[in-house]
């Protein structure tokens, strides 16, 4: 995980569109592992923490690092569910009651 920075990078008078940080590597051993493996989507376990309630993934794969770690993949299975939520609610009687008054 981390930041990503992107742009035109180079000099003034070569200049080509690069991104650069340390979830490259990342995202790129990611697809990789999708194009050989038939795979959906895959994320990371950042990236699954941060949609695990909206959005339903299953584990695909547990990839071996150094030292006897390891980093978890998952496969995003479906897309995100509207959902009500209960703000929605109170906003719409809010409107009501604005629109009676």
């Amino acid at each position: 995980g981390g930041p990503a920075y992107f742009g035109p990078m180079g000099t003034r008078t070569q200049r080509t569109f690069t991104v650069v940080g340390p979830c490259i590597p990342r995202g790129m051993v990611l697809q990789k592992l999708a194009k050989l493996i038939p795979f959906g989507i895959l994320v990371d376990g950042s990236v699954y923490f941060q949609i695990q309630y909206a959005i339903q993934c299953r584990l695909a794969l547990v990839l071996p690092l150094w030292e006897g770690s390891s980093e978890k993949a998952y496969e995003v299975l479906s897309g995100p569910q509207p959902v009500a939520e209960e703000w929605m609610y109170q906003l719409q009687e809010r409107e009501q009651e604005q629109a009676q008054h």
